[in-house]
C-alpha cells in the first residue's frame, strides 16, 4: 500500500518527469525503460546518465511507476495517473450512460427521503440526503471533466498535420460528437423528451416540500439545513448542466461543420470536373451560366394589394374601451387574539393524563381561532415536564375554518 506522505513528497521531487509521462499516456499504455530514460534526458538536461538511472529507480521504489506482470515494461500507477490527470485537466471523455445511472440513483434517494420523513426516521433522512448530494457532486465533476476533455479533443484536431485528410484529422471530433454530445443533448432536453432536467425540477420541489414539512413537524434545524443545501446543489446543477453542454457543442460544432462542408464541396467539384473531362466545358455549362460577363437588369419592388389593405385597416384602428370593476379593499390579515396561556397551561397540568390533546383543546377552547389552537397544540407537545407520544392512527378534526388530519399526541406527566 502506498504511503500518502511518501507519495506526495515523491510527486513534488519528480513532478516534471511525471507530468511528461502523464501527457504521453494519451497514446501509450506502458513504457520501456529506455523510453523513460530518454524522456528524463530531455527533462533533466544537466544530470548525468547515472543520475537519471537513479531517478528512474526512485520512481519505481516510490511506486509512482510499477512494473507490469510478465514483462519489464513500466506503467504509471493508476492512482497517480488519476490524481495528476485531474490537476492537469487530462480527462477521458465520460459516457452518458454513467449519467443515466446516477439519475436512477437520485430518484431512489428522493424516495428514501420521502419515506424517512413519513416514518420520522432522521438517520435514514440523513443517509438519503448524503447519498443524493454525493451523486450531484459527481455529476458536476463529470460535466467539468467532460468540458476539458472536449477542449483537448478540439485542440488536438486543430494542431494535427494540415496535409492529413480532414476525415482522419477530425475522426476523434466526429466520434466525440456522436458518442457524447448527441446523447447528452437528448438526455438534457428541457422538454418532455428529456430525463435530466425534469428530474432536477422534481427533486427541487420534493426537497422544498420535505423541508417545509420538517418545519411544521418541528424537526431539527440541522436536518432542515441539510435539505436546503441539497436544494441549492440542485439549482447549481440546473444552471451548470446546460452551460457545460452548450460549451461542448460550440467547441465541436464548427469543426464538424467544416468537415461536412468540405465533403460536400469536394464531391460537387469532383462531379463537375468529371463532366467537364467527358463532355467539355461548353457542353457541361450553358453559355449563360459561365462567369464571363454579367447582364445588368433592373429590379422593382411593389407592395401587394393584401398588404395595402392591412395597412389601411391599421391606420383606422380604434381601441375598444373596457370597463374594469372597482377595486375592493378587504382586510385579509388575521387578528391576533388575547390568550391567557399560563391559565391554559395550568388547566392542562390538572387534566393530565390526556389521550388526545387536540380533542381536549377543541372541547375546552374551541371558541378560539384555528391558528391559536394550532399554536397552543405545538407549544404543549414541547413542554419539558410532559411526555408527548403521537397516536399511530391518523384522525380528522374539523376546526372553525379548516379541517386537519393529524396523529394527535397523548400527554402524560413525568
Amino acid at each position: 500500500m502506498i504511503n500518502p506522505r511518501s507519495l506526495i513528497r515523491a510527486l513534488d521531487k519528480h513532478w516534471d518527469a511525471i507530468e511528461r509521462i502523464v501527457l504521453l499516456g494519451r497514446d501509450q499504455i506502458a513504457y520501456e525503460r529506455n523510453d523513460v530514460l530518454a524522456l528524463m534526458a530531455k527533462v533533466y538536461v544537466h544530470e548525468s546518465v547515472e543520475q537519471q538511472v537513479e531517478r528512474l529507480q526512485q520512481l519505481v521504489n516510490a511506486e509512482l511507476l510499477v512494473e507490469m506482470s510478465h514483462s519489464n515494461t513500466l506503467q504509471l500507477n493508476e492512482n497517480v495517473r488519476q490524481f495528476v490527470g485531474s490537476l492537469l485537466h487530462e480527462h477521458e471523455l465520460g459516457l452518458s450512460d454513467i449519467l443515466k445511472a446516477r439519475i436512477v440513483d437520485i430518484k431512489t434517494g428522493l424516495e428514501q427521503l420521502q419515506q424517512a420523513v413519513h416514518d420520522r426516521d432522521m438517520s435514514a433522512l440523513q443517509r438519503g440526503a448524503v447519498r443524493i448530494d454525493n451523486q450531484l457532486r459527481q455529476i458536476l465533476q463529470q460535466l467539468d471533466q467532460d468540458t476539458h476533455a472536449i477542449q483537448d479533443i478540439a485542440e488536438r484536431a486543430k494542431a494535427a498535420d494540415e496535409k492529413m485528410p480532414l476525415a482522419k484529422r477530425y475522426r476523434e471530433v466526429l466520434e466525440a460528437y456522436d458518442r457524447y454530445v448527441q446523447p447528452m443533448t437528448e438526455l438534457m432536453d428541457t422538454g418532455a423528451g428529456g430525463s435530466f432536467y425534469p428530474l432536477l425540477e422534481e427533486a427541487e420541489k420534493v426537497l422544498e416540500a420535505l423541508a417545509q414539512q420538517l418545519v411544521i413537524q418541528g424537526g431539527l434545524y440541522s436536518h432542515q439545513r441539510l435539505l436546503r443545501q441539497i436544494g441549492f446543489r440542485v439549482k447549481e446543477l440546473r444552471q451548470n448542466g446546460l452551460l457545460a453542454l452548450k460549451q461542448c457543442t460550440n467547441t465541436l460544432m464548427p469543426l464538424r461543420e467544416e468537415l461536412r462542408r468540405h465533403n460536400r464541396l469536394s464531391a460537387a467539384i469532383g462531379q463537375l470536373l468529371g463532366e467537364v473531362r467527358k463532355k467539355g466545358l461548353r457542353r457541361t455549362f450553358s453559355q449563360q451560366s459561365l462567369p464571363v460577363w454579367r447582364k445588368e437588369r433592373t429590379v422593382s419592388v411593389a407592395i401587394g394589394p393584401e398588404l395595402l389593405t392591412l395597412m389601411e385597416q391599421v391606420r383606422h384602428y380604434q381601441p375598444k374601451a373596457v370597463d374594469f370593476p372597482e377595486l375592493t379593499a378587504e382586510d385579509t390579515h388575521i387578528q391576533l387574539e388575547q390568550v391567557d396561556e399560563d391559565a391554559i397551561r395550568e388547566h392542562l397540568y390538572k387534566s393530565l393524563p390526556l389521550t388526545d390533546l387536540m380533542h381536549w383543546l377543541t372541547g375546552h377552547y374551541g371558541h378560539y381561532q384555528d391558528i391559536t389552537l394550532l399554536r397552543l397544540y405545538h407549544t404543549f407537545i414541547r413542554l419539558a415536564d410532559v411526555v408527548a407520544i403521537p397516536d399511530p392512527k391518523e384522525t380528522r378534526i374539523a376546526l372553525k375554518q379548516v379541517a386537519i388530519r393529524l396523529h394527535s399526541h397523548t400527554l402524560t406527566s413525568l
